[in-house]
């Protein structure tokens, strides 16, 4: 046999034990195959946040959210089960950068991962589950680093 027919046959038997594995693996587990989607949402009245995700290999673009507007992307998890998504957050009074997807929130999430960003804090929401919810502090105030430039000048 050639070695480029032993790498087609060892890539062949690889899937195909992959896709038995997903077959056989309970719906709460973690399944490579099944696409994940992971939902933003501004929840701030009156105000646009800025968003900007990416991982190591894909560029999502920034975009501007208006209230109650959501951004969202599905995916599947690469065969390492590392795929990690991070985003920027800006609003008027915050910003920060957060990990919105890793094989961590797939645990909580189940293949869909709900974020609401609200003016005090940017949350992983579970719809089924509220006391998996996780909320993350605000990484930065821009109005009290303005503030303080304001004191300082």
């Amino acid at each position: 046999m050639k070695i480029s027919e032993q790498k087609m046959l060892s890539v062949t038997i690889g899937v195909v034990l992959l896709l038995i594995s997903n077959m056989l693996t309970p719906s709460d587990q973690v399944t490579p195959l099944a696409k994940t989607r992971v939902v933003l949402q501004n929840l701030i009245p009156k105000q646009n946040v800025t968003i900007h995700c990416w991982s190591s290999d894909d560029d999502l673009g920034t975009h501007q959210l208006a209230f109650n507007a959501t951004f969202s992307w599905h995916f599947r998890l690469n065969l390492w089960m590392t795929t990690k998504f991070v985003c920027d957050f800006t609003t008027n009074k915050n910003s920060g950068r957060y990990t919105v997807y890793d094989i961590y929130h797939e645990y909580v999430c189940h293949k869909y991962c709900l974020w609401e960003i609200t003016s005090d804090f940017p949350c992983l929401v579970v719809k089924d589950n509220p006391k998996m919810n996780a909320c993350e502090i605000w990484q930065h105030n821009r109005s009290i680093a303005n503030a303080s430039s304001l004191l300082i000048a």
